[in-house]
């Protein structure tokens, strides 16, 4: 690969990243103002409810994920190959695979989720019936997102991120308008909330199918079944499910277990520690989305050198961006969340802070992970990975059994996840002599140097200035952050790649 090309992908890469970052901005606003209505609107009871039943639907993801990563998979190295044909030829028959796992899904969840909401589930028995109305849509739902996901995947191995972003701002818009007709309605607002969210899923699938269909030449069902490609992919994913049904038992299964032994009030604080979450995670994750389909094409071409670079530069980037906005989060969660919600659920302090520490050591794995499924050999790797992330239901039904507090669950979620990081690496240098030591000394120990002389400031602002206000809670953190960014950029960034950042942003400012 020319040098030209080189600098024309790691533009692209940079300016993909500002779109998705500003579409996560927006969002992370969005996301934090609407959980707040709708916790308000529904209540503790019926948020709780909602979060278990719609994440016990949501177990079906483990079938809906490893068809993706399959699709993405395929779908991003053959266009590395530059082989357009073998590009419809996948599109096809992922869309073909994704309609007959819709059929079955709908079948089994039916009989099996009916049957276990209303046997064993602990929902208050006036809200039954709301459960199982919210049930029926979230399964409607759950299936017409299974349709999406070659579209999304051909948008993101297409690098049309700007699309993407603009497409995700509309879908957050709509959740912030459901959220406000929930909070003036005088309908059972459980039902209500769960009805809109399916109209908007509709609306969103359109546009997606619209743009694609209109840009890509690959998106268009054709009807010519390729028997050897389906079992190729099918075997992907199998041994993909391993990996995904371990990474849905960790968090829905879990949800579900909580539920069980502490009642669906534990599930809101969950909940509600989740959307936190998933609001700061996004940022960090707009990195990885925009550097993603270049690890896989510079696999498929076999640029070793860059794909090694790309994947170590995503780790420790995805790393940082998400440690610069979860460090306010953590030495300030308390206040933030009277300032959120008012009335703040009993265990979500706690459950936020160990949730973003749990995501904090995920967020070196993901660019591993895309390594790891370019190569198309994860049989290793998802019998150790899979095998070790699975140990996450079990031990969190112990803990709960043996009367351990519900974040426990959580501390041996984090745990675990740092043996997974390191099976990991273990599989990526068996496999194609990834370099696991440059990558300890030029990604993790940076990212812990940079974590301990960030805290400095922050733990001592807390110990002498204990009083908060919002004029004191801004000023610590312009002081925390700015602290943390000139750790960021001069300890923790290289300088070829603080050239790189630089060179970007005053390319965009002008």
């Amino acid at each position: 690969m020319g040098s030209s090309q080189t600098k024309s992908n790691h533009e692209r890469v940079a300016s993909n990243t500002l779109f998705l970052y500003l579409r996560m901005l927006i969002l992370m606003g969005i996301t934090f103002y609407t959980s707040r209505v709708v916790l308000n609107a529904l209540g503790e009871v019926d948020y709780g409810v909602n979060n278990v039943v719609a994440g016990f639907v949501s177990m079906f993801v483990m079938f809906s994920h490893t068809m993706s990563g399959a699709i993405s998979r395929y779908i991003t190295f053959s266009l590395g190959q530059d082989d357009k044909e073998r590009t419809k030829a996948v599109f096809s028959n992922a869309l073909l695979i994704q309609v007959g796992l819709g059929v079955v899904i709908f079948v089994v969840g039916e009989i099996l989720m009916v049957w276990f909401l209303n046997h064993k589930m602990d929902v208050p028995p006036e809200r039954m019936h709301a459960a199982n109305i919210v049930l029926q849509l979230s399964l409607i739902n759950f299936i017409l997102n299974l349709f999406r996901a070659p579209f999304d995947a051909c948008i993101v191995a297409h690098e049309r991120m700007s699309v993407y972003a603009y497409l995700g701002l509309l879908e957050g818009l709509f959740n912030l308008v459901i959220a406000l007709i929930v909070k003036h309605s005088n309908t059972d607002r459980l039902i209500l909330y769960a009805t809109l969210n399916l109209m908007a899923v509709v609306l969103v699938i359109l546009m997606y199918v619209t743009y694609s269909r209109l840009k890509f030449d690959e998106c268009r069902l054709v009807w010519a079944p390729e028997k050897k490609l389906i079992v190729e992919m099918l075997g992907f994913s199998g041994w993909n499910f391993v990996g995904v049904m371990a990474g849905v038992l960790r968090g829905q299964g879990i949800n579900m277990l909580l539920n069980l032994f502490c009642g669906p009030v534990v599930n809101a604080a969950r909940g509600l520690a989740m959307q936190v979450d998933k609001a700061v995670t996004r940022f960090s994750s707009s990195f990885v989305m925009a550097i993603n389909p270049q690890i896989t094409k510079n696999y498929a071409a076999g640029q070793r050198e860059e794909y090694e670079r790309l994947t170590m530069t995503g780790s420790k980037i995805s790393f940082l961006l998400l440690f610069f906005l979860c460090l306010p989060v953590l030495m300030q969660t308390g206040y933030l969340l009277d300032l959120w919600l008012v009335k703040v659920p009993e265990h979500t302090r706690l459950f936020v802070i160990l949730i973003l520490c749990q995501a904090l050591v995920d967020s070196f794995s993901t660019p591993l992970i895309t390594l790891l499924l370019a190569t198309g050999d994860i049989g290793r790797y998802q019998i150790l990975v899979g095998g070790a992330t699975l140990l996450n239901f079990p031990l969190a039904y112990l803990l709960l059994y043996l009367g351990f507090m519900p974040e426990s669950t959580v501390c041996s979620i984090i745990a675990i996840s740092v043996v997974t990081l390191s099976l990991r690496l273990y599989c990526l240098h068996r496999q194609i002599g990834f370099p696991v030591k440059k990558y300890l000394c030029r990604v993790t120990l940076v990212a812990l140097r940079v974590v301990l002389l960030s805290f400095i400031v922050p733990l001592a602002m807390n110990t002498f200035w204990t009083t908060t206000s919002i004029p004191v809670f801004v000023l610590k953190v312009v002081a925390m952050e700015t602290v943390a960014l000139v750790v960021i950029v001069w300890l923790g960034l290289n300088k070829a790649e603080r050239h790189f950042i630089y060179n970007t942003i005053k390319k965009k400012l002008k």
